[in-house]
C-alpha cells in the first residue's frame, strides 16, 4: 500500500474490480450472446446494419461495461471494507475475488428464482444441458433463501461499521460510512456514471481525508441523509400544488396486452383467476361484447385514443413511417389526451415492454413512464441479457437497483409489475383528485407470459420440465403445433400472467380506496386485443387473423364516480350485452364532460345505453388484421393471405428518427393495407373478407352457435350480402377506398390532405 492510499480503499482494491469487471464481462460477451430473438435469427439482419450502427454498439457496449464496472467495483470496496474492519491485514486478492463471485452468485440465484423467465434463452437455447439446475431452484429454494444469506452479510457489514465507529470515531470511520451511503444512494437511483466519478475522486484524494474537519464530515452526512428522504419531501410539497376540481375527476385507464374477455371471472379448481377485477365488477359498468378494431398493439391504441380507425390515420401496424406516426395528435386526430388538456387535464402513461409504442407517437402525454423501441435500445438489451451476474443487480430482483438502464423496462421476459405500481402509486400520491389521468398499461400477460415469483407457479403443473416450463418462446416462422401437455402448460402460463395482473390491478384499485380517491374517480379496464391459445386451428398470438372470438373479444368495464347521475342505475342494469367497439371510448369520455366536436367519430357514446341490455338498433363493428411478420409457414391464414417479405426484409433502422425501426417503403406500406383481412360484425353473425392472388375469400360465421369459426355460412346465409355491404361501405367511409371487382383498393397516404 503506497504511503497516500487510503487503508480502506487502496488502488490495489481498483485494480482487482477493474480486472475481474473486463473478464467477465468478455466471458459473457463471447459465450453467452445469442442473435436469436423470439426464435428468429436476427444474425444477417444486423450485418446489414453493421457499418452505419457500429458507433452506437460501441456506445453501448461502453455503457453496459460502465454499469458492470460500477457494481463491481462497489462489491470489490465493501467486501474489502468488511474485511479490514474485521482484521485489519491485507486479504488475499482471490479471498476478495471469491466473496465477490459468491454474492453475486446469490443474488443471479434469487434472481432466478423470482425471474427465471429472463434467464430462459441461457437455459433452454444456449445451454440446455444447465436447464435441471434452474428446476432445481425454482421447484425447492424459495427466494428468500438467498435473500437471507444477503441479508445477512449486509446486516455484518452494517454491524462491523458500528463497532468500529462506536470504538473509534475517528475520520477513517465516518469516511467510511459516507461511503456505504454514497454507494447506496447511487445504486438506489442508478447514477452509475456519478458513482464511477466518485471512485476516480476516492483514488485520487488517498488519504486527504485525513485533513478534512470532523464536522465537515458530520456536515456531509445529514446532506446525504436529506438526499435519501428528498424524494418523498419533494413529493410531498409537489402534492400540495394539485387540488381537487369539481366535476374532473381523475380518470384511470387500467388495461393489460392480451387480456381475453373469457378469462374474466374463469375459474380453476374453483379458484377465480381475476378475484380483484370481478369485485370490480359490481361498481361498474360491463360490457360484455367488446372488441377492439385491430388487434396489434400500436394501432390499437392509437384507435382507442383518437377513436378514429387505423385505416384513416394509417397507423396500421407496429412499424409506422414517419408521415403517419406524425399524424396522431394532429388537428385531424386529436387524442383523448389532448382534448382533455384543453379542460385542465394532465396525462400520464406507465407501462412495460409492449408500451414502448408511447413514446414513439404524440398521444398527448405529458410524462411517458414506458420504454421506448429502437434498435439501439434492443442492442442495449441483448448486451446486457448477456451479462448474467449483474442482471440481478440490474432487475432490481435484490435491494433495488432497478434504475441502472432504463432500456431494461422493454424486457419482454421481465414480467414483474412490481416497479410499475410504485410509479402508479407516486403519481396518485402527488396529483390527488386532481384532473389528471393514468395510462396504466401491463405487459406481463403478452407472450412469452412472464409471471414473476410466485405467480408462474400459480396454475402451471409442477411436473412439467420443458421449454414452455417459465415462458413460451414465439417463433412466427414455427406453424408446427405443441403436443397437448404442452398446450396444457401454455395456457397454464397464460392463466397465471392473467392473475398476476389481477394483483397489479387489485393494487391499484387498493391504493385508489386508502388514499380516498376510488368513489369520484373515472376508472376504466380494458385491453388492446386478445390472444389465440391453439383453439382449433387458431395456432397461438393475435393479429394474423380474425377467426374466432379470442383475439378481438376483450374486456370493457367502466365506473363512474359516485356522485354522477350514472352511478343511480342499479347494479342489476349495468350489464350491458350489445356489441362495442374500442373507437366507442373517445366519443363516451367527450359526452361525459359535455365537450363539443367538430370531427365526426365512427364510435358511439356509451351513455346513450347505460342500463339498457342491447342496442335498439343492429349495430356492426369493424375489424382488422395487423402485419403478418413471417412469410413461411403451414398456417390456414398464410395460405390465404396475399404474400409479401416477411418483417426483417421490409423495414429499415432510421438513424434519423433516433434508430427506429420502420417500414418506411411506400409500395410495402400500401401492399400490407391491401392484403388485410377485415371483418364486420354485430352480436350474432361475423363476416370476414380475405384478399387473395386468386380473388377475395369470404367467410360468414354464427358468433353465438360457432364461437370457432368453423362453419363458413358464406354465401347463402340471409344475413351474407348485408354484411358485406356494411363491410365496404364502412370501408369506403373511413379509409376513402375504392373497389375493383371486389377487392378493397386502399386510399394511399399521399392522396390525404392533413387539415
Amino acid at each position: 500500500m503506497g504511503p497516500n492510499q487510503a487503508p480502506f480503499f487502496p488502488i490495489r482494491i481498483f485494480k482487482i474490480s477493474l480486472y475481474y469487471s473486463v473478464f467477465f464481462y468478455l466471458f459473457f460477451l463471447l459465450f453467452n450472446t445469442s442473435f436469436t430473438i423470439m426464435g428468429v435469427d436476427v444474425g444477417d439482419f444486423l450485418k446489414q446494419y453493421l457499418g452505419a450502427f457500429f458507433g452506437v454498439y460501441l456506445t453501448t457496449t461502453a455503457k453496459v461495461f460502465a454499469v458492470s464496472l460500477f457494481i463491481h467495483t462497489s462489491l470489490f470496496t465493501l467486501v474489502h471494507l468488511g474485511f479490514s474492519f474485521w482484521n485489519r491485514s491485507v486479504v488475499k486478492w482471490y479471498f476478495l475475488v471469491g466473496s465477490v463471485l459468491l454474492i453475486e452468485c446469490f443474488a443471479l440465484f434469487q434472481s432466478m428464482i423470482m425471474f427465471p423467465q429472463i434467464y430462459g434463452e441461457f437455459f433452454f437455447f444456449r445451454y440446455p444441458s444447465f436447464a435441471p439446475f434452474l428446476y432445481f431452484l425454482t421447484d425447492t429454494i424459495s427466494p428468500m433463501v438467498p435473500n437471507f444469506v444477503l441479508g445477512i452479510l449486509v446486516f455484518l457489514l452494517l454491524i462491523l461499521l458500528a463497532r468500529h465507529v462506536y470504538l473509534h470515531k475517528n475520520k477513517e470511520s465516518f469516511f467510511a460510512i459516507l461511503h456505504v451511503l454514497v454507494l447506496g444512494f447511487v445504486h438506489a437511483h442508478g447514477l452509475y456514471l456519478i458513482g464511477l466519478l466518485y471512485f476516480v475522486f476516492v483514488i485520487s484524494q488517498g488519504k486527504h481525508y485525513e485533513n478534512v474537519h470532523i464536522k465537515t464530515y458530520g456536515l456531509l452526512l445529514i446532506f446525504l441523509l436529506f438526499l435519501y428522504v428528498l424524494p418523498s419531501f419533494w413529493m410531498g410539497i409537489s402534492s400540495l400544488l394539485y387540488s381537487e376540481v369539481k366535476g374532473k375527476p381523475p380518470i384511470f385507464i387500467l388495461s393489460a396486452d392480451s387480456l381475453r374477455y373469457d378469462k374474466i371471472g374463469a375459474k380453476i379448481n374453483g379458484q377465480s383467476i381475476t378475484p380483484n377485477i370481478d369485485l370490480f365488477t359490481k361498481d361498474s359498468f360491463v360490457f360484455h361484447d367488446h372488441h377492439t378494431t385491430i388487434p396489434r398493439t400500436f394501432p390499437s391504441w392509437a384507435d382507442t385514443l383518437t377513436g378514429k380507425y387505423s385505416m384513416e390515420h394509417k397507423i396500421r401496424d407496429m412499424f409506422p413511417s414517419p408521415e403517419e406516426k406524425q399524424r396522431i395528435g394532429s388537428t385531424s386526430f386529436p387524442t383523448l389526451q389532448q382534448i382533455l388538456k384543453k379542460i385542465g387535464y394532465d396525462h400520464f402513461a406507465i407501462g412495460s415492454f409492449a408500451a414502448d409504442i408511447f413514446p414513439r407517437a404524440n398521444f398527448g402525454f405529458d410524462e411517458v413512464y414506458a420504454p421506448n423501441f429502437n434498435a439501439r435500445i434492443m442492442t442495449v438489451q441483448r448486451t446486457t441479457e448477456t451479462q448474467i451476474l449483474i442482471l440481478p443487480f440490474l432487475v432490481g430482483s435484490w435491494f433495488s437497483g432497478e434504475k441502472y438502464l432504463e432500456e431494461l423496462d422493454g424486457l419482454s421476459t421481465w414480467g414483474d409489475g412490481t416497479r410499475l405500481l410504485k410509479r402508479f402509486d407516486s403519481l396518485v400520491n402527488e396529483r390527488g383528485k386532481s384532473p389528471y389521468s393514468i395510462t396504466y398499461f401491463s405487459s406481463v400477460i403478452h407472450f412469452p407470459y412472464t409471471p414473476a415469483y410466485p405467480h408462474y407457479k400459480r396454475f402451471t403443473n409442477p411436473q412439467y420440465y420443458g421449454k414452455y416450463k417459465y415462458l413460451k418462446f414465439v417463433d412466427p416462422t414455427d406453424a408446427s403445433l405443441p403436443n397437448q401437455e404442452e398446450i396444457s402448460q401454455i395456457r397454464s402460463l397464460f392463466d397465471s400472467a392473467v392473475y398476476a395482473f389481477d394483483q397489479e390491478f387489485g393494487e391499484m384499485v387498493g391504493y385508489l380506496k386508502t388514499k380516498g380517491i376510488y368513489d369520484e374517480a373515472i376508472i376504466i379496464l380494458t385491453a388492446d386485443h386478445g390472444e389465440a391459445l391453439y383453439e382449433d386451428i387458431h395456432g397461438q398470438g393475435h393479429g394474423e387473423h380474425l377467426r374466432g372470438e379470442s383475439v378481438t373479444h376483450v374486456p370493457l368495464m367502466i365506473k363512474f364516480p359516485k356522485s354522477s347521475k350514472f352511478e343511480s342505475v342499479p347494479s342489476i342494469e349495468k350489464n350491458f350485452d350489445g356489441i362495442t367497439s374500442s373507437i366507442d371510448l373517445v366519443p363516451t369520455l367527450l359526452d361525459y364532460f359535455e365537450i363539443p366536436s367538430q370531427l365526426e367519430y365512427p364510435g358511439k357514446s356509451l351513455l346513450t345505453i347505460l342500463g339498457q341490455k342491447d342496442w335498439r338498433e343492429d349495430r356492426f363493428v369493424y375489424s382488422e388484421t395487423g402485419i403478418w411478420f413471417s412469410d413461411v409457414g403451414n398456417h390456414f391464414f398464410q395460405k390465404q393471405r396475399i404474400p409479401y417479405p416477411n418483417i426483417l426484409s421490409l423495414h429499415q433502422v432510421v438513424p434519423e428518427e433516433d434508430y427506429q425501426i420502420m417500414i418506411t417503403d411506400p409500395i410495402y406500406r400500401e401492399t400490407i393495407a391491401f392484403s388485410k383481412h377485415r371483418s364486420i360484425q354485430n352480436s350474432n353473425y361475423k363476416l370476414i373478407y380475405i384478399p387473395t392472388r386468386e380473388g377475395v375469400r369470404f367467410e360468414l360465421y354464427d358468433r353465438m352457435r360457432d364461437p370457432l369459426n368453423k362453419n363458413n355460412l358464406y354465401p347463402n346465409h340471409p344475413m351474407a350480402s348485408k354484411m358485406r355491404e356494411t363491410l365496404y361501405k364502412t370501408v369506403v367511409k373511413w379509409e376513402n377506398a375504392s373497389l375493383a371487382g371486389e377487392y378493397l383498393i386502399p386510399s394511399s397516404l399521399s392522396d390525404i390532405n392533413e387539415n
